[in-house]
């Protein structure tokens, strides 16, 4: 016998699921050969579970087809066929009667027919073929209907099925549940961040958006998001042997680099688990204004609880997750997070001026993910938010800020030769030039820099920083200032570089140790951690292939 399966529970983590399936056996006394239905084609065949009451004995399980289950004259797509067959042969015989009749209407070679028996025949004929066309409609569209019912029988005909032979000892209907690993399930984060006023906090939402493309809806299930994957893997660490010998430098060799030197590296793969059996219990329209005055629409949030290795988001109730759509989304989490504001003015990297907060990375102990940000309920961007476990704060921008106007002018160099030490000296110098253009004051953080040595015989000099904060290890300049209204607030930046004169200096950016703008990249000192999925190089809080949080560092 075949026995179907429903979709009662699932659980969800970053890149698959796990689905939970229940069903009911008829089972005879004795032996019986049972098929179990219900896994998908982008189901992980290898991780299936199969659980029955204490009462009965199971064994021999496979997965196999449904050529393997029943004879092919029994399909349910074979009798579709047939209904199908039947309905074009019908079809076929109302078209003939039509044309037959509309051919007896010709009269020209009958002599055997009074002109009032032909009166009689022409009168009826319309309302006949008009019968007759009606029929071959409804036909039709019974036609078009089996056609897709035929189609969906024969994707769930080509699902695999689960072999086992169970025993009982009388005849008994039972409960069973059957578990596995879909491929095709995955979940994100997203973000809404609401900025209600300089003087309050952030509100926050935590959003999931769940997709799946199984091929099948799971209807009224409930459902759990995993904030990880899991980690089990067949890969055990080995401990390499430490060799030290004296450093030899190569011999120069002109040659072309390789095209390809490194072909990159290749994921640690999961361990696919064997099929198993486990003997468990069964288990009208209103005005503009007054729709201002409405507050969003609260809805339930999920329920967190930590694992052992991840944060689980039990979501409430039943709901139904649609395959191959992207609208299933669902509620995790609301917060407020302390922020300070300021504007944030960058003018030698951008001309534009930044509304930003700026956030404990301690007070965001969340995934990275994009965010939907609203200014007082009018939405302003969508934006990444990246909190960088090594830095003590981030800034999130909260869009562009029009009120300021920023110009920075690089003033022309002047480079001298100083005979006696053998160098060239030359004199650097930038004028930023700030606007408030609005009718109340504004907190601002300008950001500029000086250039960093690398080489003992290259020597930065500051000479005018306009009375900012300056870091001697990344040469940024800070100033934070209350921008007052139209009124003009001009910085200067002077410094000298001197440098061998028969050697050239070469400049080039690198990303600072400290996030200064924005939060979409992160950066880190050494080369990164790799994550237990197998991701390379990771430098935040969290594995931005996984979303699993990463151990800190040694």
């Amino acid at each position: 016998m075949i026995a179907k399966t429903e979709v009662k529970e699932v659980g969800i983590y970053r890149r698959s699921a796990t689905v939970y399936r229940a069903g009911v056996a008829k089972l005879e006394a004795g032996r019986n050969m049972l098929y179990v239905s219900g896994m998908t084609k982008t189901a992980d065949t290898g991780t299936f579970l199969l659980k029955f009451p204490p009462n009965v004995k199971a064994a021999n399980m496979q997965i196999v087809s449904l050529d393997d289950a029943i004879p092919a004259e029994e399909k349910e797509s074979e009798r579709i066929k047939k209904r199908v067959a039947d309905l074009a042969y019908q079809i076929d015989t109302c078209n003939y009667m039509a044309e037959l009749k509309k051919s007896n209407a010709n009269f020209s070679y009958r002599t055997n027919i009074t002109l009032s028996e032909q009166q009689e025949y022409m009168d009826k004929l319309p309302e006949q073929l008009l019968a007759l066309h009606k029929e071959v409609k409804e036909l039709t569209e019974m036609q078009e209907v089996l056609g897709k019912e035929l189609d969906e029988v024969a994707k769930d005909e080509a699902k695999p099925l689960i072999l086992a032979e169970v025993t009982v000892d009388e005849a008994c209907e039972v409960p069973f549940l059957l578990q596995y690993q879909e491929t095709a399930g995955s979940w994100a984060p997203k973000y809404e961040v609401r900025f209600a006023g300089v003087t309050e906090p952030l509100s926050v939402s935590m959003k999931a958006r769940i997709r799946q493309s199984s091929g099948e809806d799971w209807k009224q299930a409930k459902v759990t998001l995993y904030s990880g994957n899991p980690v089990a893997t067949d890969k055990i660490p080995e401990l390499q042997s430490l060799q030290l010998s004296f450093y030899e430098p190569p011999r120069p060799v002109m040659q072309a680099p390789p095209m390809n030197a490194f072909m990159g590296m290749a994921a640690a793969s999961m361990a696919a688990g064997g099929a198993q059996m486990m003997q468990a219990s069964a288990a009208p329209m209103m005005d503009m204004n007054a729709m201002k005055m409405m507050s969003a629409m609260q809805t339930e949030e999920a329920t967190v609880s930590e694992e052992e290795s991840m944060t689980a988001f039990e979501l409430p109730g039943l709901r139904d997750i649609l395959s191959d759509t992207s609208g299933n989304l669902a509620d995790l989490k609301n917060f407020t997070v302390d922020a300070k504001y300021h504007v944030l003015c960058i003018p030698k990297v951008s001309d534009k001026c930044f509304m930003t907060a700026e956030i404990v990375s301690t007070d965001w102990p969340l995934q990275p993910a994009k965010a939907s940000v609203y200014l007082k309920d009018i939405f302003a961007g969508e934006f990444y938010i990246n909190p960088n476990s090594d830095t003590d704060t981030f800034n999130l921008s909260l869009g562009n800020d029009e009120r300021l106007t920023v110009v920075r002018t690089d003033l022309p160099r002047k480079t001298q030769e100083a005979l006696l030490k053998n160098q060239k000296k030359q004199m650097r110098a930038s004028r930023i030039s700030l606007v408030n253009n609005s009718s109340e004051s504004v907190d601002v953080l300008i950001i500029d820099q000086l250039p960093i040595s690398t080489e003992k015989n290259i020597v930065v000099e500051k000479l005018v920083i306009s009375d900012a904060a300056y870091n001697e290890e990344t040469g940024e300049l800070r100033w934070e200032i209350k921008a007052e209204p139209k009124k003009e607030v001009v910085l200067n930046i002077s410094y000298s570089v001197a440098w061998p004169k028969d050697k050239q200096l070469s400049e080039r950016h690198v990303k600072m140790k400290s996030v200064s703008s924005g939060s979409s990249d992160i950066s880190d000192s050494g080369e990164g951690r790799t994550c237990k999925c197998g991701q390379r190089g990771v430098t935040g809080k969290f594995c931005p292939s996984c979303g699993a949080v990463m151990e800190a560092r040694g």
